[in-house]
């Protein structure tokens, strides 16, 4: 039997572990023992009391706490993370607050899929456009990440797709409903290392004009191609329509939540313009690893995507053709002198985009007179190296640095004249310092000095209602951050404090008409303090209830340190849309015969909603509790029955508030009470062997 560690960093989500067939799980899906965790940040393979890197992971035994609609509940159990669903499909994912950005999409996060870069050249992640079930594993570092996964200052998030059980032969089918015309079905076929998946999902939407469908298919394969190469394939394509019903003011809120964006005398509503986002992307890529001999290894991941891409918007309605290709090459040497452990290693990642972007009128939905016509090209690439080392058999040093460049060309066809622009952002030299002491075996310190660089994403430098931001600097950082960690059976925990100074921070600004556009807004002092704590009270499986008591939770105090807008000087205000408390703390409960419940509790407080610090939101109080019947049918049939329930008392409550929005509409009403159900079916056989 082995041991099964839940590490102090990761108690953010639960992972119930048994050895065998226990007694209280006899009833559940084959009882399978879980190997220990490996956190795979910076490339390090290391176990996750020894990691240099603060790192939050989701398990798809930590999604089971939850309903199947959404990653954000599980993703926001992690301090200092936080996803928004602003409307269905509207997806907004921060690592320490980077959410200032991105008025809807995920930037200045980097993303891989599969170890196949995610996040585009330019910086755009297409988070949305993956279906529920896409994803079985995220592992967030929060921090910088440069110094080995290039530009970016808001953190990394690596994903994985695989199946429970990489060595069963099977069929599932589930379906989910809920309240406001959700509902859902997946579909997964396996054999051998090759998984084939269909997901469906729709949602009415609690506000009007939110509707949302989408469809998607994923293929992955991970074969062996003799003793000391792997290769892993991933392909998906996605089609998703999801309705904008835009940020209402006070007044109409408390009148009705539910409203989409109204119209006035001289601009549309939501509704009138049938606002909506249309995307088409298909995506296939490659990772293939050789061990080239027993100290030496190699890898090598490359991928295609192609996007269609429609907005109506208030103002106008745009249309972008987009093409991605790039790569990431990665050589690591693992090797020992003496009693020193050693490993380095060295890479690059090069990454090439074209947007073919054309803006026109918006006729009630329908494209009409021309605006703009408009082709960006964006190059990045990345050579980092670092250089890991294991002294005195428990202290671990790592450093690591990166040599990044960054290219937009733009052109413009139309409105005439003819433009041709370039920016470059070159020679930008980005580091990582950091240490693990471990102490008395189940005690670390930890202790990090990292850079951050972020260049202006396409949606940045290319505002929707056109033209070239050629002006807006990339932003940089560094960030200090200390940390004690606590491994054990029954007690583990985790504290982390940091600090983050920023320059050049790009902020969002809108115009009448509600479209966005981008300024930076000088240095920011960004400052943080999160924990993590787990109780066993009971973990005999031999009893009739396992049970574990968790909290996690961030304290902030993100400021502006200089900033003048206009006339205004902005210096010393807090940064909006951070917290500066938030927490969360759960029970979960394992019984015989695999019946299970889980409850989650959620507080955050209020925050300012725009720069000047004038409007303050409510804080809000959320539950959730979900419960499941798992049975095996004999040798080959097995079922899960769920039900999940949701319930928030607030006084204004929104899933992602606009900020700095124009009119002070900066409103996205959320339901307060929510219900699931859901019914899974599947059928294994063939078990295949290592």
């Amino acid at each position: 039997m082995r041991k099964f560690y839940i590490p102090s960093l990761l108690l953010s989500v639960l992972i119930f572990t048994n050895s065998g067939k226990s007694v209280a799980q006899s009833d559940t899906l084959r009882a399978r023992e879980l190997e220990e965790i490996t956190v795979n940040a910076f490339e390090s393979k290391t176990n996750p009391l020894t990691t240099t890197a603060t790192v939050g992971l989701i398990t798809s035994r930590s999604l089971e706490r939850f309903p199947t609609n959404t990653w954000a509940n599980a993703v926001n159990t992690i301090p200092g993370v936080k996803m928004e669903e602003r409307s269905p499909g509207s997806y907004r994912f921060s690592v320490r607050g980077s959410l200032i950005r991105s008025p809807f999409g995920v930037r200045n996060v980097k993303f891989y899929w599969n170890g196949i870069p995610f996040t585009d050249a330019s910086g755009n992640t297409p988070l949305n456009s993956l279906d529920y079930g896409a994803v079985q594993n995220m592992e967030v570092i929060k921090g910088p990440g440069s110094s080995i996964y290039g530009a970016g200052t808001g953190g990394v998030v690596l994903l994985q797709s695989q199946p429970d059980n990489d060595f069963t032969n099977r069929f599932e089918q589930s379906v989910s409903f809920g309240k406001y015309g959700f509902q859902s079905r997946n579909s997964t076929i396996q054999v051998g290392d090759i998984s084939v998946q269909y997901g469906h999902s729709e949602q009415d939407g609690y506000r009007n004009h939110s509707n949302m469908v989408r469809d998607a298919i994923r293929f992955t394969s991970s074969s062996k191609l003799g003793e000391r190469s792997t290769l892993s394939i991933l392909g998906m394509y996605s089609d998703l329509k999801y309705e904008t019903p835009g940020g209402i003011n006070l007044a109409q809120y408390q009148n009705n939540p539910k409203l989409a964006r109204q119209s006035t005398t001289t601009v549309p509503g939501s509704e009138a313009q049938q606002a909506a986002i249309y995307t088409k992307l298909a995506l296939i890529g490659g990772n293939y690893t050789l061990q080239l001999s027993d100290s030496w290894t190699q890898s090598n991941a490359l991928y295609l995507t192609f996007t269609d891409f429609a907005n109506p918007f208030i103002s106008n309605y745009e249309k972008r053709d987009e093409n991605g290709i790039g790569g990431r090459n990665i050589w690591q040497n693992r090797s020992q002198i003496g009693n020193v452990k050693t490993s380095w290693t060295t890479g690059f990642e090069w990454q090439y985009g074209k947007s073919a972007q054309r803006n026109y009128d918006n006729i009630g939905g329908m494209p009409d007179k021309q605006q703009t016509v408009e082709d960006i090209r964006t190059t990045s690439l990345s050579v980092f190296s670092q250089l890991e080392a294991v002294v005195f058999t428990d202290l671990k040093l790592s450093v690591g640095a990166s040599y990044n460049t960054f290219k937009y060309k733009y052109e413009r066809f139309f409105a005439l004249p003819y433009s041709k622009e370039e920016r470059k952002f070159d020679g930008i030299f980005v580091p990582r310092f950091a240490a693990n002491k471990v102490i008395a075996k189940n005690w670390a310190v930890v202790a990090s000095y990292s850079g951050g660089y972020s260049p202006p994403t396409l949606q940045e430098v290319r505002p929707s209602a056109g033209g070239f931001r050629r002006d807006l600097e990339a932003e940089k950082g560094m960030n200090t951050e200390f940390g004690i960690r606590k491994t054990g059976k029954v007690i583990t925990g985790e504290i982390s404090l940091y600090h983050f100074g920023l320059r050049e921070t790009i902020v969002r600004r809108t115009n009448e008409a509600g479209a966005e556009f981008f300024i930076n807004a000088g240095k920011t002092r960004q400052n943080g303090l999160e924990w993590t704590i787990a109780y066993d009270i009971l973990s005999d499986p031999k009893l009739p209830v396992m049970l574990k008591l968790w909290n996690t939770g961030t304290a902030t105090k993100y400021t502006f340190e200089s900033f003048q807008q206009a006339d205004v000087d902005l210096s010393g205000k807090r940064i909006p849309g951070i917290p500066k408390f938030s927490q969360t703390s759960g029970l979960d409960a394992l019984f015989r015969y695999g019946f299970a419940a889980f409850v989650t509790y959620q507080h955050g407080s209020s925050f300012y909603l725009n720069d000047a610090n004038t409007v303050e939101n409510t804080p809000y109080n959320q539950w959730i509790a979900r419960v499941s019947w798992k049975k095996s049918w004999g040798q080959h049939f097995y079922s899960e029955l769920s039900a999940s329930a949701e319930k928030v008392n607030a006084g204004i409550y929104s899933l992602g508030y606009d900020l700095n929005a124009f009119g002070n509409r900066y409103y996205n009403g959320a339901p307060k009470d929510n219900l699931w159900a859901g019914v899974k079916i599947g059928w294994e056989w063939q078990k295949n062997s290592k």
